[in-house]
Formats: structure tokens, C-alpha cells, sequence
């Protein structure tokens, strides 16, 4: 006994000893931001958008660091969010998450282990109480990370991570009201899934003094209580799987100068990206069944500009645009009232940012935010998802970084 209580104060005192030889360096961010936003030409009464980061990251020695990192979100302007295989409206969100990564680095190699748990709660209306959202989530997720810095400019990462992603309340409401719609989502877990999720990204100079970086992810997704539709509308007994792949490239450009007050950057990213799923559709009220209805492609191109002008305090100016065409390879476009038309549905949607920034403090910066965002499609039918629609909103407030 005496040997053991030995050996336990020994492993006490040499934690004791690592803890308080331990280098703590917290980085936190604090972003307010408040403003209006417009759906279908309706302005929303002013609301907020209230983010916070927090990163105690513990160094304990030159090998061995701890990255815990704390994240909350609250949107209080609307926002279309795909979710169920199409877009649903908004009104304000919260979300909220906590990860911890170990990080070992041995020459110039750095091993990570992470693992978290985030929740999201989601309010299709703004009477609708808190934790009762049809579409609230929560996330599970672990991973390890392999990461070679060839040099300060040159490097490549490869990660394997798995998470599940649940949603506690969500019951097909849609089928209620009309057995016919979306009778693949009829049920009450046919959203959860479990997925993994391989990542391989490369970075390194480009001409120019600039940054190029090339990316791939995969990602397979298996719906365990979602049951695949046969040509008759029966259930096959075979959960549904999605396997999606991911290819980018980014280019980001060296900061330039354009005289003693004006300096700028500029970057480009282009990705393409495929979804094949085995999960069917069948339409009872019309008798149609289309195949592989998840099935899709898309390619997106985001182009940025950053201008700073001034001298020790200048204003930061920022623009940054998304635009995205997806095409469904087997889903039949339908008109308002759910007639079917000979060609798939195609979907374009546009995302434009307008962001100016200006330093107060070492700490505090003054922001204001523009936002536009529409999408644009020849499928018009909208009782289940939206295809078609415009936001724009507004934001002025401020950021606080330590």
C-alpha cells in the first residue's frame, strides 16, 4: 500500500510539475455585429450576429502541445441552410462547439489528435421555442492528422476524421401533410448519419511570391435509418450511403503595393465537387420514380480582393465573391405545382461580400458588413425546399481580438 501511495504522489508531483511548466498562451475573438436583413424585398426588424472564439493553447514543452478551443454563434439574420437535400429558411441560429487537439512535432513533422462536440439549434420561425427545432443538431467527431512543413512556405496534410451528426427532433412533417413528398425522409432518425471523412491538402510557393494550395477530400456518409426507395415506392431494407468527393485549388496572391497608402492582395479558388448516393425518389401522387435523385455535380469559383489604405492605422476594404452551378444528373425539374419537365434540375447560386474594416485600438476594430446571396433555378416547385430566392442584409459593429 505504502508503495503504491508512493508511486501515485510521484505521477501527482510530476504533473503538478508539467502543468506549472506549462506555456499558456490564450487567443480569443470577439466579433458583434448588428443590422437588418431582406428576404423577398422584406426588411426584418434589426437584429445581431454575436461570434466568440476562445483558444487556451497549452505548450509544454517543444514537442507536446494541447489546442482546446471554444466556439459560440448566434445568427439573428436570416439565413437558406441545405440540410435535407434543399434549402430551408431560417430566421436566426445558434451554435456552439468545443474541440481538443493534441499536437506532437518532431523535426518537421506534427502529429494530431482531435476530438469535440458542437450543437446547433436551428428556428424556422421566431415564435418557435428554443431546443424544439425540427432541425437541431448535434456533432460528434474524433480524428488524427499527419502534417510535414517542408519549409515555412511548402508543406502537406493528411487527416482521417470521423463524426456523427444526429438530429433529436426531426420527424418528416412533410409527409404528414401529403404521404406522396419526399417519402425517402418519411421517419423520425432518416436524417442522422455517420461519416468519414479523408482529407489530403499541398501548399507551397508560387511565381510571384504568391501561395498555392491544392486540396481533395472524400467523404462517405451512411444513413442507417434512412431506407432506399424501390421503382415501386417500397423499402428495400438497405440504408442509404452518399460518397462525395471534393477537389480545390487556391491561389493567393503576395501583398503588392500601389503607392505609400495603398496595398493590396488578391486571391482565387476554384473547386469541384460530385455526390453519388443510392437513395431513390418515388412520387406517388404523379406515379414517378427517379433513380439516384441525390446524385449530383458542381463546380465554384471564389475570387477575393483585399485593399488597406492609409498609413499606421488604414482602412481595411475587403470583397469577396461565390458562385456555384450545381446539376442534378437524374432529378426531373417540376413547375410550381409539381408538373414534371423534361430536363434535370440545375441550381446557380451566387454569394457577393463587401466588408470594411478599421483598426480603433491594437485590439478592438470597428467592421461593417454587406451580404448578398440569391439562388436561381428551373426547379420552381418549392413546397418542401427552396431553390429560388434572395437575402441581402447589413451589419456595422466591431470585433475585439486578443
Amino acid at each position: 500500500m505504502r508503495a503504491r501511495g508512493a508511486i501515485l504522489v510521484a505521477l501527482a508531483n510530476m504533473a503538478a510539475s508539467s502543468l506549472t511548466a506549462a506555456d499558456v498562451t490564450t487567443v480569443a475573438d470577439l466579433r458583434f455585429l448588428g443590422g437588418q436583413d431582406f428576404f423577398k424585398g422584406t426588411a426584418s426588424a434589426v437584429g445581431g450576429n454575436l461570434n466568440a472564439t476562445v483558444t487556451p493553447a497549452v505548450a509544454f514543452n517543444d514537442q507536446w502541445s494541447l489546442v482546446p478551443t471554444w466556439q459560440a454563434e448566434y445568427r439573428g439574420t436570416r439565413d437558406v441552410q441545405e440540410l435535407a437535400g434543399g434549402g430551408t429558411l431560417f430566421q436566426d441560429s445558434t451554435r456552439h462547439s468545443l474541440t481538443a487537439k493534441a499536437v506532437y512535432a518532431v523535426g518537421g513533422w506534427k502529429y494530431k489528435a482531435a476530438g469535440g462536440a458542437a450543437a446547433e439549434w436551428l428556428r424556422e420561425t421566431k415564435d418557435e421555442n428554443w431546443g424544439s427545432g425540427l432541425f437541431d443538431n448535434r456533432k460528434y467527431s474524433g480524428g488524427v492528422e499527419t502534417e510535414f512543413d517542408a519549409s515555412k512556405t511548402m508543406g502537406a496534410r493528411l487527416a482521417y476524421d470521423y463524426y456523427e451528426l444526429t438530429f433529436p427532433h426531426y420527424k418528416s412533417l412533410e409527409t404528414a401533410a401529403d404521404p406522396s413528398l419526399a417519402r425517402e425522409l418519411a421517419g423520425t432518425r432518416t436524417l442522422d448519419s455517420g461519416n468519414h471523412l479523408f482529407t489530403f491538402s499541398l501548399w507551397s510557393p508560387f511565381p510571384g511570391d504568391g501561395r498555392a494550395e491544392l486540396g481533395a477530400y472524400y467523404n462517405l456518409r451512411s444513413f442507417n435509418d434512412q431506407n432506399v426507395l424501390d421503382n415501386e415506392g417500397q423499402f428495400t431494407g438497405t440504408g442509404r450511403a452518399d460518397k462525395t468527393l471534393t477537389a480545390s485549388a487556391a491561389l493567393d496572391s503576395r501583398p503588392y503595393s500601389l503607392g505609400e497608402s495603398l496595398r493590396g492582395a488578391a486571391s482565387l479558388g476554384v473547386a469541384y465537387q460530385m455526390n453519388s448516393s443510392n437513395q431513390n425518389h418515388f412520387d406517388a401522387v404523379n406515379a414517378v420514380f427517379i433513380p439516384s435523385y441525390y446524385n449530383y455535380s458542381q463546380w465554384s469559383l471564389r475570387p477575393g480582393v483585399s485593399v488597406a489604405l492609409g498609413g499606421e492605422k488604414p482602412w481595411v476594404v475587403s470583397a469577396e465573391m461565390d458562385y456555384t452551378r450545381r446539376g442534378y444528373s437524374e432529378r426531373l425539374a417540376q413547375d410550381s405545382v409539381g408538373n414534371y419537365l423534361p430536363a434535370k434540375t440545375k441550381v446557380t447560386e451566387t454569394t457577393a461580400t463587401l466588408g470594411v474594416a478599421y483598426p480603433w485600438s491594437r485590439n478592438l476594430k470597428i467592421r461593417a458588413a454587406g451580404n448578398l446571396a440569391w439562388s436561381d433555378s428551373n426547379m420552381k416547385y418549392e413546397q418542401l425546399f427552396r431553390y429560388n430566392y434572395k437575402i441581402a442584409n447589413y451589419m456595422v459593429g466591431f470585433s475585439y481580438e486578443y
